[in-house]
């Protein structure tokens, strides 16, 4: 059941990453992120929850298992 889990962040996060480069050429992000008070950056986010979610599954694939 881990190395499920592990593989799904590592999926999870790859989306994400790609999902964070796509983010400036919408239309919807330059009007949305105009205002003010809002994350400036949205991009960067997605690059660092992409990133902690692919270690973090990575860690979950190689990570020796204990058996009882």
């Amino acid at each position: 059941m881990g190395r499920i889990i592990g593989l799904v962040s590592v999926v999870i996060g790859v989306l994400l990453i790609l999902k964070g480069q796509t983010i400036p050429e919408d239309i919807h992000h330059r009007v949305k992120y105009f205002m003010p008070g809002l994350p400036k950056n949205p991009t960067t986010y997605c690059y660092i929850g992409g990133g902690l979610l692919i270690f973090c599954g990575l860690l979950g694939l190689i990570w020796p298992r204990r058996r009882f």
